[in-house]
């Protein structure tokens, strides 16, 4: 992502291996889910990115868990007459 000067990812590890494209979607899908490895760190404006990524996982994780127990209560979370 140095292309778009947006920050980049360094490994935790001691790894010589440079990061490649799975590896920015493997964080992004890390970092949505909130489960937060640590094992690629975010450098750069890339830290606040990854901030509003995890909240807007949150509000999605949580929303679809409410709308699933919704369901299973009998309700219709989406009807007129709620």
């Amino acid at each position: 992502m140095q292309g778009l000067q947006s920050g980049a990812l360094n490994a935790s590890g001691t790894t010589d291996e440079p990061i490649t494209m799975m590896d920015y979607f493997y964080f992004s899908l890390v970092n949505f889910t909130t489960l937060g490895r640590g094992d690629l760190t975010p450098v750069g404006h890339l830290r606040f990115i990854t901030g509003i990524e995890a909240f807007h996982g949150f509000l999605m994780i949580t929303a679809s868990g409410s709308f699933v127990l919704q369901i299973m209560g009998g309700r219709a979370p989406l009807s007129e007459k709620g």
